[in-house]
């Protein structure tokens, strides 16, 4: 399942715009209307037709890039999957800033169309409109009985009745995405279901899954913004900010206990092949090149991971990371198969006239690769939302107006595509017959889906032949593990089944088997007693250190500890006695987890080269005014924290002055009273006054400001 979205949210990565923003204080004379993109940019951009741009593209020795689908057929497509008759669904943002005023962003208009190949030729030229009263439409995933679909504010559950694929009937499960009322481009996303049986989302600390009919949620650790993906280890891939990726070195929430928790990109060193200055920031000395070009990326979106599909062992594991302000789709390798290895080279490309490209680069600027999967075919397909103007209006500084407007990059509106990289001896291989097979299916798509199935549609009557495929030293090891999983998900994992896999030669089914042996017995959190001698064995064997410290750590202690422990919040004394208090407390703590978790982390305590510490803050515990005007306006350049200097993170806090009063005061009242803070509670009211006295204000606050 490929549903590994932030889509739209991608489209400008906050760090990028407020670092823009800095530029309309009065630290400089007025960098917002500086004419240097004049230099390199200065005529009208172009408005190419499909098969126009095409022609636009480079791209990496050894692949050709195919369009897919197009205007009229799609519109500012911001998602796509398939289902399992290979039919693709896209999701449409077709609210996203349709004039420089972002006018009617919260109209019902976005949509889910389902687009067919009729006869085979590789294109679509079918399209069906699944549901058309979405907002701002984010993300989906297939599940037993209907379709999971996510728009700002809510997750819906979608059936299909008579087979025409049109909706028939739409019920709400959960608030989902809530905070982007008043902003889409910060926002819960992803629906992607992983090797482990859940669903995990960016921007989230939560996971899903889908059980009886019913959504099932726990704790997980805060991921990134923008995307998600996994590999065929189960290991989570996600952006965040100005950074090409980031992986979890830790799989299904457990720590590997060789390494730490995630590794991310060498670089964000970017190499297009035009000039870019329609992006926030690029008024300032050294973010342009001498030749026009972005010197680092700062609009990441979406990605892939190339995992078991039809790109061949030369490029396992690679990352294909898309930058659409670059008009790029860069490609990460990793040095050495996993687990030998967790690092990764930036593969860029020599080019005549710029020296250096990435895997994929156009010289159309309205190319703006805002998603990707892999597909059923093991080949990865690129969504280019084919727009001029993607910041939201909330970040379009004057700088970015005045070019937008001068260079008519708001108009046209309503376009997009999807293409397909295909290698250029791309073979094709069927799916499966049946969901069993699929479980070892050569691509991991389809071992994904075929497990996803199995499990969600509750299918025990296949629990004899899946135990058997898990059993058999004969069979692709993989197959083993996703039958592995595919038993716990189903509550059939019997303890023959564990101890079989962890006497498999095969590291990673080996690895599973010890990771499953708690779920044999019913219990997840713990290494029962009884197959601690049996991971003694292993921990002797030949085998990865991997393998062999996890197994040595359970012969001796159980379970390592987990990659990140879920906060336990212990509400104070003075939060329970008071009722009002408490209520704005709890309320507080849910929607933290949501919108500020990812960051500040759970236990307040901050995220090294992200954010500081809120514990015990002078910034938390101090007037009032000072902690709910960063909350709304931001704040941006260095500061200190508790008369120290903060060093090691970004000089910005980006505003949340699009949340509801409500909102921001039950997020304060929380961080002003957990984690051993003590403080009054802030009120709804309290920030409609500041809002009021400060209406004037349009960018982040500094330090020196509040003194």
């Amino acid at each position: 399942m490929k549903s590994h979205l932030m889509t739209f949210a991608c489209l400008l990565l906050c760090l990028s715009i407020f670092h823009a923003q800095r530029g309309e204080g009065k630290e400089t004379k007025d960098p917002m209307s500086s004419l240097n993109w004049k230099k390199w940019s200065p005529d009208p951009v172009p408005v190419f037709s499909a098969k126009e741009s095409l022609t636009k593209f480079k791209v990496a020795p050894g692949f050709k890039v195919e369009l897919v689908a197009s205007e009229p057929m799609v519109k500012d497509p911001v998602f796509v999957d398939w289902d399992d008759h290979g039919r693709m669904w896209v999701g449409e943002l077709r609210t996203y800033m349709i004039d420089l005023d972002g006018s009617n962003e919260r109209e019902r208009k976005s949509r889910v169309m389902v687009l067919e190949d009729t006869n085979g030729d590789g294109k679509m030229d079918k399209s069906t409109t699944f549901v058309d009263d979405m907002i701002n439409v984010r993300c989906l995933s297939f599940v037993d009985g209907g379709v999971l679909v996510v728009e700002s504010g809510a997750l819906w559950f979608c059936q299909d009745k008579d087979g025409d694929l049109v909706c028939d009937e739409k019920k709400k499960l959960m608030d989902f995405a809530t905070s982007a009322h008043g902003n889409i481009e910060h926002a819960e996303n992803a629906l992607h279901f992983a090797l482990d049986n859940w669903m995990y989302n960016s921007k989230s600390s939560r996971k899903l899954a889908w059980r009886r009919g019913q959504i099932v949620q726990m704790p997980a650790r805060g991921r990134g913004q923008w995307g998600m993906g996994s590999d065929a280890y189960g290991r989570l891939y996600f952006n965040s900010n100005s950074q090409w990726f980031e992986v979890d070195w830790a799989t299904y929430d457990r720590q590997w206990p060789s390494k730490g928790s995630s590794v991310r990109a060498p670089t964000n060193r970017v190499y297009g092949i035009r000039p870019n200055t329609a992006l926030n920031r690029n008024y300032k000395p050294g973010r342009i090149l001498e030749d026009g070009r972005v010197a680092s990326v700062t609009t990441i979106s979406g990605l892939a991971v190339h995992s078991h599909g039809a790109y061949g062992k030369d490029w396992e594991g690679a990352i294909f990371s898309m930058s659409p302000g670059t008009n790029t789709v860069g490609a990460f390798l990793s040095e050495k198969p996993f687990p030998a290895s967790d690092k990764y080279l930036h593969k860029f490309y020599p080019d005549p006239v710029w020296k250096e490209r990435e895997f994929l680069a156009s010289t159309d600027e309205r190319f703006r690769p805002v998603n990707a999967s892999m597909g059923p075919d093991g080949c990865l397909y690129v969504v280019d939302f084919y727009r001029g103007v993607i910041q939201h209006k909330r970040f379009l500084t004057s700088y970015l107006r005045n070019q937008s407007a001068e260079r008519k990059l708001d108009k046209p509106i309503g376009l997009g595509r999807i293409y397909r990289i295909v290698p250029e001896e791309h073979k094709k291989v069927d799916p499966p017959k049946d969901l069993v097979t699929g479980l070892s299916h050569p691509y991991l798509w389809w071992r994904l889906r075929s497990q996803k199935r199995i499990v969600e549609g509750d299918k025990v009557d296949l629990v004899p032949a899946v135990q058997k495929l898990a059993g058999n030293e004969k069979a692709s090891s993989f197959g083993r593990v996703h039958a592995l999983w595919s038993l716990a998900g189903l509550g059939k994992l019997d303890e023959k089944s564990v101890r079989g896999a962890i006497r498999s030669k095969d590291w990673f089914v080996s690895m599973t088997g010890l990771r499953l042996a708690g779920e044999s017995k019913g219990v997840v959190d713990f290494f029962p007693d009884g197959f601690k001698p049996l991971a003694a064995e292993v921990a002797k064997r030949e085998a990865p250190a991997t393998l062999v410290s996890y197994s040595s750590l359970l012969s001796e202690k159980g379970y390592p500890s987990r990659a990140v422990k879920t906060y336990k919040d212990k509400e104070a004394d003075w939060v329970k006695k008071d009722k009002g208090l408490l209520s704005s407390y709890r309320k507080g703590r849910d929607q933290y987890q949501v919108t500020c978790g990812a960051c500040h982390q759970a236990d307040g305590k901050g995220l090294a080269n992200m954010a500081p510490t809120l514990a015990k803050s002078d910034w938390v515990l101090g007037d009032t005014r000072r902690v709910i005007g960063v909350a709304v306006h931001g704040l941006m350049g260095p500061i200190k924290v508790n008369g120290e200097p903060v060093v090691g993170v970004p000089p910005v806090m980006p505003p949340h002055g699009f949340m509801k009063d409500e909102q921001l005061a039950d997020i304060l009242t929380y961080v002003r009273n957990a984690w051993g803070n003590q403080a009054d509670g802030i009120s709804a009211d309290q920030i409609s006054d500041y809002r009021n006295k400060e209406s004037a204000r349009v960018v982040p606050w500094t330090e020196a400001e509040f003194k």
